[in-house]
Order: structure tokens, then C-alpha cells, then sequence
């Protein structure tokens, strides 16, 4: 028992490691571009101010559904129709496309405090579990880090695409396991 509760500590410690590492890679990419990408067009049509816009938007998203589920209920987010992803995304960016990009950064460093101290709620094993909402939702947010962050380092080496880095989107990723 002791072992267990141990490996399960140790197995939260990773997860939460990996899941800052992908951030810092975030920042540290982010913090490489240009002042000139911040408002115009940088990978697509998106501007490196509404990427950072966007990703905030979806941890902000995920944040509202661990605590959904430490309240009992069913996240939403698991039943978010994939076929509004665009739709949603454009959305969100538009509303942010005003704001500025310093208070987006900020966004995105307190969108990760709060995440952070809402998973210290939740137990190691609720937290660890194979098959974890818990888990589905923090490995998203890793992967949606990861995700950016190698878009914005092939945009600055010069290449024009990005080798896959996991599942398409956060909505995606959770209903795979869902």
C-alpha cells in the first residue's frame, strides 16, 4: 500500500513536470519571435498575440472542467462537438484580438497558477488513474503546449510545417477517452 501511494505521488510528480516543462517550452519559444509577430500574421492567419490568446482560452476551458468534475458533475467539455472547433477557436481569438498582448501573457501565467492550485485537490490517484478524466484533461493541455511550441520553433527555423505532436485538439483528446 505504502509502494502504491508512493508510485502514485511519484507518477503525479512527472505528470506535473511535464506538464510545466511544456509550458516553459511555450515561453521560452514565444519569447524568441519578434516583436513584429505579435500582431501580424505568423503562423496561417494567426498573429503570435492570438496564439497566446488561444492557448489561455483552453486551459481556461479545461480549468472549468476539472472543476465541473471535482463538483460532481460531468464536464461539458467532453461533450463539445468537435465540428465547432474552428467555429469556437475563431471565436475566442477575435475576442481577444483587441487586448494586449502583455495581458494575454499574463492571462496565460495565471490560467496555469489556477490550474496548478486546482490540482492540488485532487488526490494522486484520482490525478493518476489509467483512464482518468483528471488525467485525459492535464495530458491535453500538455499536448496542446507542445503542440504550439513546435509550431512556433518550425516557424522560426524557417520550415514550413511541423511534425504531429499528438491528438488534433483538447475536444479531441477527451473524447478519445471519454
Amino acid at each position: 500500500m505504502a509502494d502504491d501511494m508512493r508510485g502514485r505521488g511519484d507518477e503525479r510528480r512527472r505528470l506535473l513536470i511535464e506538464l510545466e516543462r511544456e509550458r516553459s517550452q511555450l515561453f521560452r519559444n514565444i519569447e524568441t519571435c519578434r516583436i513584429r509577430d505579435i500582431e501580424h500574421p505568423f503562423i496561417g492567419d494567426w498573429s503570435l498575440k492570438d496564439i497566446v490568446g488561444h492557448v489561455a482560452s483552453w486551459e481556461a476551458e479545461v480549468l472549468v472542467a476539472i472543476r465541473e468534475m471535482s463538483e460532481g458533475q460531468r464536464p461539458s467539455l467532453l461533450d463539445f462537438p468537435e465540428e465547432q472547433l474552428d467555429r469556437w477557436n475563431w471565436q475566442h481569438v477575435e475576442r481577444k484580438r483587441d487586448l494586449n498582448f502583455w495581458s494575454l501573457m499574463e492571462q496565460l501565467r495565471g490560467g496555469r497558477v489556477r490550474l496548478m492550485a486546482e490540482l492540488e485537490s485532487i488526490s494522486d490517484e484520482a490525478l493518476t488513474d489509467t483512464g482518468s478524466t483528471y488525467l485525459t484533461l492535464v495530458k491535453s493541455i500538455i499536448d496542446h503546449d507542445r503542440e504550439h511550441w513546435h509550431e512556433i520553433a518550425a516557424r522560426l527555423a524557417g520550415m514550413s510545417g511541423v511534425r504531429a505532436t499528438g491528438p488534433i485538439s483538447v475536444p479531441a483528446e477527451t473524447h478519445a477517452t471519454s
